[in-house]
C-alpha cells in the first residue's frame, strides 16, 4: 500500500526524523534534485549510513537515484544497497523498458553480494520525465521489478519548454493531462500500483485535496508529497470510507448466490462492480477505518408559544387592537429610505421639504405601512400564519412626521375555508394605523392563509 510516497532530502537527518514520525506509508530518500551537485557524495554517504542503521518500521523505504545520464546513478545503489534496505529504487528520467533492465542487472549482483534475494528490490519508474517515454510508459510498467510507475510534469515541462503546466483553474493541460492519462493506463495494465505526481504548492492544501481526490477518483493508488501537511491529505484521499467499505461488504454480500448480473439498490450490477468492491476491501486491510456514527438530525425547531389566531378563532367584524406602539424617529426614516434606495428629497433634504406644503420631511410611507403590518403580527398571525398571499388595497390618508407616535388595530373582514386543505383557511385583514392625535396615517387591507388550531383548540 503505498498511497503516501513522502519525499525526503538524502542526508538531511532533521527532514528524515520529522517523517519518520508521519504517517507517511513510504519514505522516499532522494539523491537527485533535492541534493546540490557539490553535495552528491555527502548525501551518498549518509543515505548509506541510514540504509543500515535506521529503523523505517512498516514504511516502505525507497531511494531515488540520479538518472541515467549521469555518472552517479550505479555509485548510487552501491552505496545504499544494504542487507535489509532499501526496498525499492525511485527512478528518474525513464525512457524506456531498456533502462529497466540495465538497473536491474546492476541491482542482481548487488542483491548478490550482500545476500539477498534476487529480485527483492523493486522499482518506481517516473515514467514521463523525457519526451519519449510517455508513449512507452505501458512497456516500462511490465518490466520487470517494477512494483508501481509515477508520472512526472517538472522537468518533462522543462524539455519541452513550456510556460506553464496548469490552467488558471488548477487543471493540468492537455499534454501533462495525457501523460498522467497514460501513466494510470500503463500501471493497470500491467497490475502495477499508480502513483500520481508531487503538489508543488505547499501552501494551498484545498488544492492539493482536490487533486489527490480527483487522482483517487481516477483509480491512481496513492500520491507522492513533499511537505508534511500533504500526508494525511494523500492518505485520505486514497482510503475507502467507512461508508465505501460498508458498501462494498452489503454489495459482496448480496452477490452470494447471484447466477450474473442481478439488481441491488436500484442499480444494475456485474462483475466490475464486484472487482471495485473487492479492491474497496483489499485496500483497507491494515487500515483503522471508523465507522462514522450517523450524522445527527438538529433537534426540531420549537413550534411555539403562538401569540397570534388560529382560523376559526377570527371572525367577521372582530377588532383587535395592539398592544405595540412606536414613536417614529429620523434615524428610522434615513435608515429605512436608504436601504430601499429610495433618493426622494422629501424624506431626506430637509432645505428642500421646507418649500413644500408641509413644511419638513415626509416619514417613508413604505416605512409606515411595513410598521403598521409589524405592529399588527403580535395578536393576529404570530405563529399561525402559513403565508401572506397580498394586498387588496394600502392608503395613506395623512402624512407622518418624525417624532409622531403611531399605534394599530385589525379588523377581520372575511374569512373563507380552504378547498383544498382541510387544515387552513383564507382571512382578510384591514391594518389600520393612527398617529397621536387619532388620524388615520395607514390602511392596508391584505390577505393571509391561516392555520386551524390543533385539536384541543376546535
Amino acid at each position: 500500500r503505498l498511497r503516501s510516497m513522502h519525499f525526503v532530502p538524502g542526508g538531511s537527518q532533521k527532514f528524515l526524523d520529522k517523517a519518520l514520525a508521519s504517517n507517511a506509508d513510504a519514505l522516499i530518500v532522494d539523491l537527485e534534485d533535492s541534493v546540490a551537485p557539490a553535495d552528491k557524495l555527502a548525501a551518498r554517504l549518509e543515505v548509506s549510513r541510514w540504509m543500515e542503521t535506521v529503523d523505517f518500521g512498516t514504511k516502505t523505504c525507497c531511494v531515488r537515484i540520479n538518472a541515467l545520464d549521469t555518472d552517479l546513478w550505479e555509485a548510487d545503489l552501491v552505496a545504499t544497497l544494504r542487507v535489509k534496505r532499501p526496498d525499492m529504487y525511485v527512478v528518474p528520467k525513464v525512457s524506456s523498458r531498456e533502462d529497466i533492465e540495465r538497473i536491474g542487472a546492476v541491482l542482481s549482483r548487488l542483491e548478490k553480494s550482500v545476500g539477498r534475494p534476487e529480485g527483492s528490490v523493486t522499482l518506481m519508474p517516473i515514467a514521463t520525465e523525457v519526451p519519449q517515454a510517455p508513449l512507452r510508459a505501458h512497456e516500462i510498467a511490465a518490466a520487470p521489478r517494477v512494483e508501481a510507475i509515477t508520472w512526472g510534469a517538472e522537468d518533462l515541462g522543462a524539455e519541452l519548454g513550456v510556460k506553464r503546466r496548469k490552467d488558471d483553474d488548477g487543471n493540468w493541460l492537455e499534454i501533462f493531462q495525457l501523460c498522467r492519462s497514460l501513466t494510470l493506463l500503463a500501471a493497470k495494465g500491467a497490475k502495477v500500483q499508480a502513483i500520481d505526481t508531487v503538489y508543488i504548492d505547499l501552501k494551498d492544501l484545498k488544492g492539493c485535496k482536490k487533486e489527490s481526490d480527483k487522482a483517487a477518483d481516477s483509480g491512481f493508488d496513492g500520491k507522492m508529497t513533499i511537505h508534511p501537511s500533504q500526508i494525511d491529505i494523500a492518505n485520505m484521499a486514497f482510503s475507502p470510507t467507512a461508508e465505501e467499505l460498508k458498501e462494498a461488504n452489503e454489495l459482496l454480500a448480496a452477490a452470494e448466490g447471484q447466477p450474473g448480473a442481478f439488481q441491488w439498490k436500484g442499480k444494475m450490477i456485474d462483475i466490475p462492480h464486484l472487482r471495485q468492491a473487492r479492491r474497496a476491501i483489499d485496500r483497507a486491510v491494515g487500515l483503522d477505518i471508523v465507522e462514522v456514527a450517523p450524522k445527527e438530525s438538529p433537534p426540531a425547531w420549537p413550534e411555539g408559544p403562538h401569540h397570534g389566531k388560529w382560523f376559526e378563532e377570527l371572525t367577521v367584524g372582530m377588532v383587535i387592537p395592539h398592544a405595540l406602539t412606536r414613536t417614529v424617529t429620523e434615524t428610522d426614516n434615513t435608515l429605512f429610505t436608504a436601504l430601499s434606495m429610495n433618493p426622494a428629497k422629501m424624506h431626506l433634504d430637509y432645505e428642500s421639504a421646507k418649500k413644500t406644503q408641509f413644511g419638513k420631511p415626509l416619514v417613508n410611507s413604505m416605512f409606515t405601512v411595513a410598521l403598521l403590518v409589524g405592529m399588527s403580527v403580535l395578536e393576529t398571525t404570530h405563529g399561525t400564519t402559513i403565508a401572506n398571499l397580498g394586498f387588496e388595497e394600502v392608503m395613506f390618508p395623512k402624512p407622518v412626521f418624525i417624532g409622531d407616535t403611531i399605534r394599530a388595530e385589525t379588523e377581520v373582514l372575511r374569512v373563507r375555508p380552504s378547498g383544498s386543505n382541510p387544515d387552513r383557511g383564507i382571512v382578510t385583514f384591514e391594518h389600520r394605523a393612527f398617529n397621536q392625535v387619532g388620524d388615520i396615517v395607514c390602511k392596508a387591507r391584505r390577505n393571509a392563509m391561516m392555520r386551524r388550531g390543533p385539536a384541543s383548540k376546535l
